[in-house]
């Protein structure tokens, strides 16, 4: 069996994920109008200040975090080892802020959505990270991506 292919996809801010937190947004602001129009007495305005309060503050940090999503490429080199006894194939980060590739102990596929996919960064010296790449990105090179994704599986 051959391994997949070498491929290096860029990531960054996806609008799926933009598109998921927004639809959360304003499903929080209707359920919020909706129980303090149905529930409010003149005595409870604060109830509903708390909630509005504690809504734009979940709104600020879900934008704050979609902008800072990490922007770089994710490659994958087919013929490179750790191992001679594991099998062919290496991950690397390329971050914009970094000066070379960082070599990943594993990337875990998280959620496949078939035009994007979530995916867990699993590095030897820092916590992991999540991205999204999407095939909007780089369309040539998506069915690379995902070969590489399902063989780092197997």
């Amino acid at each position: 069996m051959h391994s997949a292919p070498s491929v290096r996809f860029p990531v960054g801010r996806c609008g799926l994920y933009g598109a998921l937190l927004a639809l959360l947004a304003v499903l929080g602001a209707a359920v919020l109008g909706l129980w303090y129009g149905q529930d409010a007495t003149p005595g409870d305005a604060w109830l509903g200040m708390a909630g509005g309060a504690a809504w734009a503050a979940w709104v600020l940090v879900a934008l704050r975090e979609w902008r800072r999503s990490p922007v770089g490429w994710l490659s994958w080199r087919a013929l490179e080892r750790r191992d001679p006894d594991e099998p062919a194939g290496i991950w690397y980060w390329h971050a914009e802020s970094l000066p070379q590739a960082v070599p990943l102990r594993r990337v875990e596929l998280t959620m496949d959505w078939q035009r994007a996919v979530l995916l867990r960064l699993h590095f030897s010296d820092a916590p992991a990270r999540w991205i999204w790449a999407e095939r909007a990105r780089q369309p040539a090179a998506w069915n690379d991506l995902r070969r590489a994704l399902v063989w780092d599986r197997a």
